[in-house]
């Protein structure tokens, strides 16, 4: 099997969660169940999920490229990298910076999920021109992918750079935290993979779209979710990048998700049941590890959205973000 390289550009946060039955309005407070530690951040997430799921045998390197402070949240962020078996040599420890922090407030009846985040070290993962050379030599063999998303303020120079001097490089991306100066259709063309959820997909298509594009679609959705957000799929996957995987994917919670390429028409996959979900921070970064591991792996696209979907719903199964992400072995056991 040929050798693939998966490199993640990204956070790292420290994640202090509450557990409550209700969330408390401007100048309310309730008395919460409970309080944890948890590792985080959708960078350090994807790294983790994408190596955990790859297994012992596999042919794919791991790699994070990111920032922690130097503290004991770094410390523990970094340890839990190299526990997972990703390579840690691009990750930098701050002398004058605080590791990123992510104050996360959990429902306990539906496990949804309120995020407030502090950069810290993030804030200043911005690499130079030789960085990037150092981390993307030429002639590399083998299949390579980079996954991106806006947890850290270099993302858009990361793709400029990946597209003008590594164009054979697939960059894998999600716009979340959503940042409504990033989408324009510069921007958008230099994207080969594609993931969001229902939301992020929404709005993204009010700004790359028309007015009545958008009042068309949404009038859809309402009237059926699967065929509003397939024929959304459709329309966005035209304006990515058509010269790599050209891959959309737009997520739709309990629902299910839906994906399209270059090559393959929309098509919908139901989500995995669950009897109860806990806390659903980290599915959606375990999904999009899980999808491009299996396809740097040479699986289909549906084949790894499958795979993504049984990863995701075992991470909804467990409190926490990092510390919940199965491994291939529990996936297959699971399978």
């Amino acid at each position: 099997m040929t050798s693939s390289t998966i490199t993640i550009i990204g956070s790292l946060n420290y994640d202090l969660v509450t557990y409550t039955k209700a969330v408390p309005e401007g100048g309310e407070t309730y008395q919460a169940n409970s309080f944890e530690n948890h590792l985080g951040g959708k960078g350090l997430n994807e790294a983790i999920a994408t190596s955990r799921l790859s297994g012992k045998q596999s042919n794919c390197q791991i790699r994070m490229v990111g920032n922690v402070g130097n503290d004991s949240f770094g410390k523990e962020l970094k340890q839990a990298l190299v526990d997972s078996g990703v390579d840690t040599e691009y990750v930098k420890t701050l002398e004058h910076q605080s590791s990123g922090v992510a104050v996360i407030i959990v429902e306990e009846d539906s496990g949804e999920n309120r995020i407030l985040i502090t950069a810290g070290a993030n804030g200043e993962l911005c690499p130079t021109n030789e960085e990037y050379e150092t981390y993307f030599p030429k002639d590399v063999e083998g299949t390579q992918f980079v996954i991106l998303q806006n947890e850290y303020p270099d993302t858009v120079k990361s793709i400029d750079w990946l597209k003008a001097n590594r164009p054979k490089i697939n960059i894998a991306y999600n716009p979340s935290p959503f940042k409504p100066e990033f989408i324009n259709q510069d921007f958008w063309s230099k994207i080969d993979f594609l993931i969001m959820n229902e939301g992020e997909a929404l709005s993204v298509a009010s700004k790359l779209l028309t007015q009545d594009q958008n009042a068309e679609f949404n009038k859809t959705i309402k009237q059926d979710k699967v065929k509003g957000f397939s024929d959304l799929a459709n329309k966005l996957q035209e304006l990515v990048n058509p010269e790599n995987v050209s891959t959309v994917i737009i997520t739709m919670g309990s629902k299910g998700s839906m994906f399209t390429s270059r090559n393959t028409k929309p098509t919908f996959v139901k989500s995995e049941k669950v009897a109860n979900v806990v806390d659903t921070t980290g599915a959606g970064d375990t999904f999009f590890g899980g999808v491009v591991l299996q396809l740097a792996n040479g699986s289909s696209l549906e084949k790894a959205v499958e795979f993504a979907t049984k990863a995701s719903s075992l991470v909804i199964q467990k409190k926490g973000a990092a510390e919940s992400i199965p491994t291939l072995e529990e996936i297959t056991k699971y399978i």
